[in-house]
């Protein structure tokens, strides 16, 4: 007996979930696949668990139940029953079903492919070997860099450092420049610019390497550049909170969590 069905594509893992008549549902959010030979499988049968991929003589027969869940054409229903009923055309029926449904995912897979944030893995794969670029990260990562590398100009100032930061961690930023000779750089003889990125959303994997790699080309050779997570500490709320009332000045603890000591 098969416990449950599992598909996973671009990196994201979908449940088929078993109906009392015995057929299969998805999640409504999952997204079209008929047709796609880029998905892989875990399904526990009697507590072993396989793993399918195309390689697989399997993979079709998964394939199908998945593309059973997600039926869009029905022609049958555009006939009388005793019509529909007929084997040989009822055969019929269900061959070009099954080609409509392929149809219908391939032409919304175009439409997702045309933008970044809905592309699939193998369109993202060909935009970065395009642009020359390396991949890295996770999926939805490499799309946040890529929407930096498209929306960035040659110009660099504090609005395009904000808006890159924004991209890729959600989150705003303090842009400070030190001259050369002023006596709080670190790096005494350079330019010093420090991108401070602030509280960045937690529940949001970003890559603070990617907010390099998008704004180093755009930075002179003799400018440094420092991009660090700038957060408070309990420690700063306390020493720079004089009471409770100040606290309770604040309209909720999200203010009091973004909070920055004076620089």
């Amino acid at each position: 007996m098969i416990d449950y069905i599992k598909y996973t594509l671009d990196g994201k893992t979908y449940n088929l979930f078993l109906n009392s008549d015995g057929t299969w549902s998805r999640d409504e959010f999952a997204p079209n696949v008929a047709g796609n030979y880029q998905l892989t499988f875990t399904i526990s049968e009697n507590g072993i668990i396989t793993t399918i991929d195309s390689s697989n003589s399997l993979y079709e027969t998964y394939l199908q139940v998945v593309a059973d869940t997600e039926r869009v054409a029905y022609l049958e229903t555009l006939v009388p029953d005793f019509i529909a009923e007929i084997p040989e055309f009822a055969k019929l029926y269900k061959i070009e079903n099954e080609a409509l449904d392929t149809l219908y995912a391939d032409i919304n897979q175009v439409k997702n492919d045309a933008f970044i944030k809905s592309a699939s893995n193998y369109s993202i794969n060909r935009l970065e070997s395009f642009m020359n670029i390396k991949g890295a990260g996770t999926l939805n990562q490499r799309k946040s860099y890529l929407i930096t590398m498209l929306q960035k100009g040659n110009k660099l100032s504090e609005k395009l450092i904000k808006e890159i930061a924004n991209t890729i961690t959600g989150s705003d930023c303090v842009v400070t420049f030190i001259g050369s000779d002023e006596l709080v750089n670190p790096e005494p003889g350079y330019g010093l610019l420090r991108v401070q990125v602030l509280s960045p959303d937690s529940s949001k994997n970003y890559r603070y390497d990617d907010i390099v790699r998008a704004l180093k080309p755009l930075v002179p050779g003799h400018i440094k550049l420092f991009v660090i997570k700038y957060y408070s500490t309990w420690a700063d709320v306390i020493n720079n909170f004089n009471s409770w009332n100040t606290v309770k000045s604040y309209d909720n603890w999200s203010q009091v969590k973004n909070y920055l000591p004076p620089q």
